[in-house]
């Protein structure tokens, strides 16, 4: 493989990433057992010959074709593809993974000194291309006609629009239930424990665990991006108490500032704080050891993607069971559904537009659908319109999702569902902290969101908040 990896160490901070078998089929439709076994050595040769005819159709021999993202959103699920893509076309791929804590800053250098890679990757929502991008019909090439473009549902191409209606970008990601409880559920039943469904029963399940000495809810407040999923992946309680509050923020009629569900849910989250139920010194504390804590039985709940289940179960060699359940703050029931996840785009100025062009077709196809799927370190399904992936769901994934309400499945997590909410995860993290340390006030966590919001909205533009 030729792949170049550029990996650019710079100081430790916070990192602001959010947002990750066996088997693999071709990138056309198999033909029936009966109709390979009849095919001669001469149409094998000839069919070899098609493919490396189509594949030099348009000569890139030696061209390099650079990209820009952040660290952790390809990982060695892309290798093969990108492996057997240098070798199609003769090319190399120059991989340039930069640490998420420097990444967003980096990325806006490069695209306002005209100096960007072939291809940028973006953390995108249904309003992430216009504020994260701003200009993306200066910035990124328009794929509106692509032929690979219906791989995707409906609800990932809005993530891959801008308010212009044309497509710019291409989201493969996973549809398992992101950041929901994962909870060790051997260490439940030995204790007794019921699965908690509102905030007064986590809190008992909470008291009892800790009793056992055992801390209930690790969370890796170091982390920076991590601890925020507690309040924003229940958006679906925010909108189901004041219906129409998605609208309003949308369109600058209403505030997070007042809000009392909001309220309620921070000042919930900081009481878990306060009895030490998230663990001693959780502010100081990363996601690095989370599996040793599970393997090791010193934690029993932690937020995590369903897919961590497995994981745990293949690096720890954990004998216990796990299992999952809603982020029960607020009272919340409703599912944490999230149209988003990071997302390739091509720039407009590269000097490799068809090599770009051609690449977004090549992951596309079915063999590299099963195989970013195969290699991915974590998920287990991916989220793509291609009956032919073989999916790897996991039983508790299944066993979780048929447990909820599909009624309850219709608003997107608050980050995603509201406009610029997420370009300020990093600043609502240290108010979090800052309110657990008893040096801000909760209306004043949400206050700044809405100023920074506004903020966001005037670079933007946007006629609501005019």
């Amino acid at each position: 493989m030729k792949k170049k990896l550029v990996s650019v160490v710079l100081s430790a901070a916070m990192c602001a990433s959010m947002l990750v078998g066996c088997g693999g089929t071709t990138d056309t439709a198999k033909e029936d057992t009966t109709a390979k076994e009849e095919t001669t050595d001469e149409e094998d040769t000839a069919d070899a010959g098609e493919k490396t005819d189509a594949a030099a159709s348009t000569d890139f021999s030696g061209e390099e074709l650079s990209i820009l993202v952040s660290a952790g959103w390809m990982d060695n699920r892309y290798d093969e593809t990108i492996a057997r893509f240098e070798e199609t076309y003769d090319v190399t791929v120059d991989l340039q993974a930069i640490p998420a804590d420097q990444y967003d800053d980096l990325l806006q250098s490069k695209l306002t000194t005209d100096s960007c890679a072939d291809i940028f990757w973006i953390s995108s929502n249904p309003f992430a291309v216009d504020s994260v991008i701003v200009d993306p019909a200066k910035y990124c090439i328009d794929f509106s006609d692509a032929e690979w473009k219906d791989i995707m549902p409906e609800a990932r191409q809005a993530s891959c629009k801008a308010a212009d209606g044309k497509l710019y970008g291409l989201q493969i990601w996973h549809n398992s239930p992101e950041y929901v409880m994962v909870y060790n559920k051997t260490m439940f039943e030995e204790m007794k424990l019921t699965v908690p469904t509102t905030y007064d029963e986590m809190l008992a399940v909470c008291e009892k665990i800790a009793a056992e000495g055992v801390t209930p809810w690790f969370m890796p407040g170091a982390d920076g991006w991590q601890h925020p999923l507690a309040f924003f992946q229940i958006g679906g309680v925010y909108e189901e108490t004041t219906p129409g509050l998605y609208d309003g923020l949308n369109n600058n009629t209403a505030t997070f500032a007042n809000n009392e569900k909001m309220l309620e849910v921070l000042n919930q989250y900081k009481e878990l704080s306060d009895k030490g139920y998230f663990g001693e010194d959780w502010i100081g504390t990363d996601s690095s050891n989370m599996q040793n804590e599970f393997g090791d039985r010193n934690c029993a709940m932690a937020m995590a993607n369903s897919s961590y289940i497995k994981q745990l179960q293949d690096e720890t060699g954990s004998t216990d069971e796990f299992g999952l359940f809603l982020i029960p703050l607020g009272d919340n029931d409703t599912y944490p559904t999230n149209p988003a996840g990071p997302t390739m785009f091509g720039y407009k100025g590269t000097e490799h537009p068809e090599l770009v062009e051609e690449f977004f077709k090549f992951v596309t196809q079915t063999e590299s659908l099963q195989e970013i799927l195969d290699n991915s370190p974590s998920y287990t399904n991916l989220d793509v319109n291609d009956d032919k992936i073989e999916q790897h769901w996991l039983p508790e994934e299944e066993a979780f999702m048929a447990t909820v309400d599909k009624t309850k499945m219709a608003t997107s997590v608050l980050q995603t569902g509201t406009k610029y909410t997420n370009d300020y995860w990093m600043d609502w993290s240290a108010d979090m902290v800052a309110f657990c340390q008893g040096t801000m006030e909760a209306n004043d966590v949400l206050t700044n969101m809405d100023a920074n919001r506004a903020e966001a909205a005037g670079v933007a533009g946007d006629d609501a908040w005019k």
